[in-house]
């Protein structure tokens, strides 16, 4: 009957899932330092709004019953896993872009929307640097909405720009780091040393490649299951399955990036909950994760 609360995405179960997230966090969480925890939980919560609004404005699902379920359960999981700070943040400004990207398809303000996409990215990756990966998730998801061509790539690189210059430029105010050539090659030979040096990024073990494995059969087998039945709805999943595969790459080399399953999570839950129906066994499941995750256990 608890469960059957969230059902509906309103304004009280948005609430009410926010304010759940928090208290599993409280309970649950595995760090002594409580102000990371909180701004990590805030991190998540921010990504929930922003995924609940790709999801209802683009019509990915044909409902969006359960969602806010998804929060609590994901936050709990989210506790779990090795986590970072910055890099829960920067999956943030992804999802930002991301959300660009989608709104292509309308094809107003397309100027806007590409810087939009650049800039949001830029942050992205300013805040964990193989971040950079995702640059075909963002190429071929603007391709896809809408086609780019030399042009509008140009667009995306001055938002990408802009947003590198004005961050450099407040380090420069608060840290006295300066904009220079040199400056520019050393962020460019970090990207280098992290994505060259395995010692360095690759820190998954055995349990973590199980889950993430587990992850990606659910995740590939209810993506074929409901690829759509017209064009429109096949290029969303065609998409969100490109952002999916760019995500599990990195999520099997680096525990901290589970945080970037989050937004094909909810995606999938929705599917799974669409099979399952309103019954006793739906709600055997779901209590059952809830169980699971009060285990003191970590992937």
């Amino acid at each position: 009957m608890i469960i059957r609360f969230f059902k509906f995405t309103k304004l009280a179960q948005v609430i009410v899932a926010i304010t759940v997230s928090f208290i599993v966090m409280f309970f649950f969480r595995n760090k002594n330092i409580l102000t990371e925890d909180l701004y990590s939980q805030i991190c998540i919560c921010c990504i929930f709004l922003v995924s609940l609004f790709i999801i209802s404005k683009n019509s990915i699902l044909k409902n969006n019953h359960y969602v806010t379920l998804g929060l609590i359960l994901f936050s709990g999981v989210y506790l779990k896993m090795p986590n970072d700070l910055k890099i829960t943040l920067s999956y943030f400004f992804l999802l930002l872009a991301v959300r660009k990207i989608y709104s292509l398809k309308s094809n107003k303000n397309i100027n806007k929307k590409l810087f939009d996409i650049g800039f949001w990215f830029s942050i992205s990756t300013f805040l964990h640097e193989i971040n950079i990966l995702f640059f075909i998730t963002i190429l071929s998801g603007s391709y896809m909405f809408y086609k780019l061509n030399l042009e509008d790539l140009f667009k995306i690189l001055i938002g990408y720009t802009t947003a590198f210059l004005i961050t450099f430029a407040l380090l420069n105010l608060f840290t006295g780091v300066e904009l220079s050539v040199n400056s520019f090659m050393g962020y460019l030979d970090l990207i280098w040393v992290k994505l060259s040096s395995p010692k360095a990024i690759l820190n998954a073990g055995f349990y973590h490649w199980i889950f993430a494995l587990t992850c990606s059969l659910i995740f590939i087998y209810y993506s074929f299951k409901f690829f759509g039945n017209n064009l429109t709805e096949r290029i969303k999943n065609l998409f969100l399955f490109i952002f999916f595969l760019n995500s599990i790459i990195l999520v099997f080399l680096i525990k901290e990036y589970s945080v970037f399953l989050f937004f094909p999570f909810l995606v999938t839950l929705i599917k799974i909950i669409s099979e399952l129906r309103d019954n006793l066994f739906f709600e055997v499941v779901i209590l059952t994760i809830v169980l699971i995750n009060s285990y003191p256990f970590n992937f």
